[in-house]
């Protein structure tokens, strides 16, 4: 029988209540031992409802030496401070996406991490939908040939002014949030091309934070990947691959909730195919590989993505500015 962890929650974020939180009370490899919550009342809500122990600070999960890992989805200003502690308290993080807000931050938590042989993973889930693995397969069966342009958009309209994703001091901005998932499609889709950033656009706006952007990327292969994201935009959700002969398009790829049969658009010389494709439960997926990570003890490709996606964010920001 597999091992079964405990995890708990540092935060009552909307996606941890909404997504998360139901997952790990779900899972077959976690039991949900706690949430914590500055509310306390919000925390028993929480708690009662997934039976596990409600706290009013943080410090009480990051001190609860039972705990395997911490799920921190708070604001991203908060991460840094947040991770560490956990590290140092042994126990494996699941985090938000983005990681940090300072690059120097990363190498040092994954520094740290990796001396003590703890996890460290950011929060795509995107990855482990199953409508992704069927893009990977028909790249390659060479069924749209050469590889020429990988392009990318997640954007939506105005949140409400009072939403922390326009809050500078929370580590707000639409690079942080949305421009982060175009940026780990092109990695995850196409993980043996070596992107080199050409330029990098942001919009702030008046808000303090930036808005939208744009950017645009090369390799030596001669592939380019150009990519758009904000907050101010049509709803978009999507990626596509551009070769020589076809394409293939995903329109739902980030965001496909349980349930949801996404399509997938092949278009070739014989026209074009709209593929259903199964619906999938991508938190579900991911909480058995971070709990497979957990049983090998080898977090070296958690580390690796986390590095990079942080590299390409802190381009965006040089390119920018």
């Amino acid at each position: 029988m597999k091992k079964l962890y405990n995890a708990a929650v540092l935060g009552c974020a909307h996606i941890a209540v909404r997504s998360l939180i139901p997952e790990f009370f779900n899972s077959p490899r976690f039991n949900l031992a706690a949430v914590a919550s500055r509310d306390t009342s919000k925390a028993e809500s929480i708690a009662k409802q997934y039976q596990g122990a409600a706290w009013g600070t943080y410090d009480e999960i990051i001190n609860d030496k039972n705990i395997d890992l911490v799920y921190i989805p708070l604001p991203n200003s908060m991460h840094y401070t947040w991770i560490m502690k956990a590290l140092k308290s042994g126990k494996h993080v699941l985090c938000e996406k983005s990681l940090v807000t300072e690059y120097p931050h990363i190498e040092e938590i994954i520094s740290y991490a990796r001396k003590q042989k703890l996890l460290l993973a950011e929060n795509f889930q995107f990855r482990f939908h199953s409508q992704h693995a069927w893009v990977h397969k028909a790249l390659a069966e060479n069924r749209i040939g050469e590889i020429r342009i990988f392009r990318s958009s997640f954007g939506f309209p105005p949140l409400p002014n009072d939403n922390i994703r326009y809050s500078k001091d929370l580590g707000g901005g639409a690079l942080f949030d949305a421009g982060a998932y175009p940026l780990k499609a092109m990695q995850f889709m196409l993980p043996d091309y070596n992107f080199t950033m050409k330029a990098a656009t942001l919009y702030p706006k008046n808000s303090g934070v930036d808005i939208s952007g744009g950017i645009y990327l090369d390799c030596p292969e001669g592939v380019v990947a150009e990519l758009a994201f904000g907050f101010d935009n049509f709803y978009q959700c999507n990626y596509e691959i551009w070769g020589n002969a076809g394409k293939i398009s995903a329109t739902r790829a980030f965001t496909a909730p349980p349930g949801f049969k996404p399509h997938i658009f092949l278009e070739t010389a014989a026209g074009t195919e709209d593929l259903e494709m199964p619906a999938d439960n991508h938190f579900h997926n991911m909480l058995l590989h971070i709990a497979e990570c957990l049983d090998s003890g080898d977090f070296e490709d958690e580390y690796r993505q986390d590095l990079k996606q942080a590299a390409y964010i802190k381009q965006v920001l040089e390119l920018a500015r």
